[in-house]
């Protein structure tokens, strides 16, 4: 008996260390590849914008092949979802990704033959934008897939770690390999680069924590869309915590994308004076404290308190946004170089840090209360909503940056999120 029950317990001791190293293996394994993916992405809109305002001059052409890159994603998001929802998600990200090289590549051909002309960079931008919103949706929805429940903060924290590890190196490589090498050379390794990535996902068990099978034979109609893009707006509306959390996401995209994308670079060079080496200083802190939130919230254990910290993350958030604005009254003290450059350091840096404890818990727990066949769905949706905002946000700051102060919105924007923050913490449906 007693040898029986010390062969069970050796078979389940096997077991458990297969699953934390096939586990260990996907994470590491879907860390690589999306690095390697960002990388390439990123850095190619950040080369060929360098390379439209070199050929053009025209500000107007390079936003032009910025709103290329933004549209997909508010358009295409439900419809990704839906595909995310019923293909093998594995199949998806494998090949999106080799698609991806594929256009890379064809953009090379074209240009080797007629040139690097500007259109054919604006339909690159759109192809390779258009395939990110398929294969982030599916990506994005088939993490809680790829650990346990309890190592699912640890995964998300993980790929906003590699975000922002992009966010640092893709315009450092892009500069030095756009100064430093031919522009042909440079989308060779830009389409190897995916195709890399490709290869890499073909050995991430997609399946390691599933229990349904995604894909379906039920052809694809208007009505078949319309349905199932029902099915997940109900659902929504009856998940009373989750439609709640929405309207936070929604929240930050607004006013986060208009204070950082607008606002601050207009007060750090229109109003400061200050140069594009300090400001890109200042951005890689931001980057840096979410790097460092990211890996200490990975590997912090998850306790009953996210509600609180969520709702502090979110707060300081706000308290930041309004103390950006505050350099722009005329103080002495921020008239010292040092101490200006050491103020927008340290607040980009909490700035980092505070997104990483909003936005990755907010994740997770979307995440964990949705159910697989329908995380697609939800993701598209909350892609399609973000993206949506986020330009208008800007839209909006663009238009009135000129008349109102930037500290009345940044002070503006800054009192709303520490009201939601406040809101939050004592919304009893969350």
């Amino acid at each position: 008996m007693n040898n029986t029950l010390e062969l069970i317990e050796k078979d389940e001791i096997k077991d458990l260390k297969k699953e934390n190293s096939t586990e260990k293996l996907n994470i590491i394994l879907l860390l690589t590849s999306k690095t390697i993916s960002l990388l390439g992405t990123n850095i190619y809109n950040f080369a060929l914008s360098l390379y439209i305002l070199k050929v053009t001059g025209s500000g107007g052409s390079f936003a032009i092949n910025v709103l290329i890159a933004m549209l997909p994603r508010i358009i295409l998001g439900p419809f990704a979802g839906i595909i995310a929802d019923r293909i093998d998600r594995k199949k998806l990200t494998i090949t999106f990704d080799a698609l991806s090289g594929i256009i890379t590549f064809g953009l090379l051909g074209l240009s080797s033959i007629y040139g690097l002309k500007i259109e054919f960079i604006y339909i690159t931008s759109l192809l390779l934008a258009i395939i990110n919103i398929f294969y982030d949706t599916s990506l994005t929805s088939s993490m809680p897939n790829l650990v346990t429940d309890k190592k699912l903060m640890k995964i998300n924290s993980y790929c906003s770690t590699s975000t922002a590890v992009s966010g640092i190196l893709a315009p450092v490589l892009a500069g030095v390999i756009y100064g430093l090498i031919p522009i042909n050379i440079f989308l060779i390794l830009n389409g190897i680069s995916f195709f890399f990535s490709s290869a890499i996902e073909m050995f991430i068990n997609f399946n390691f924590n599933s229990s349904l099978e995604t894909s379906s034979k039920t052809p694809m109609t208007l009505t078949v869309f319309k349905n199932e893009i029902k099915e997940v707006l109900q659902f929504v509306r009856e998940q009373k915590i989750i439609y709640e959390l929405i309207k936070y996401v929604l929240l930050i995209n607004f006013f986060f994308n208009a204070s950082i994308g607008v606002v601050y670079p207009y007060i750090i060079n229109n109003v400061l004076k200050m140069s594009s080496a300090q400001y890109g200083t200042f951005q890689a802190f931001y980057f840096v404290g979410m790097i460092i939130a990211s890996i200490i919230l990975g590997n912090k254990k998850e306790k009953g308190n996210g509600l609180k910290n969520l709702a502090f993350g979110l707060g300081t958030t706000g308290v930041v946004f309004m103390l950006l604005g505050i350099q722009v009254i005329n103080l002495s003290i921020f008239k010292i170089n040092f101490v200006l450059c050491a103020y927008n350091v340290i607040l980009l840096f909490i700035m980092g840090v505070a997104l990483i404890t909003v936005n990755t818990p907010l994740m997770v727990t979307l995440q964990r209360m949705t159910p697989e066949n329908l995380r697609g769905r939800i993701t598209g949706i909350i892609g399609t909503l973000s993206g949506g905002i986020a330009p208008l946000g800007i839209i909006i700051t663009g238009l009135i940056i000129d008349r109102v102060s930037p500290l009345i919105i940044l002070l503006i924007s800054g009192g709303t999120i520490v009201l939601a923050a406040v809101h939050m913490k004592r919304n009893n449906t969350i």
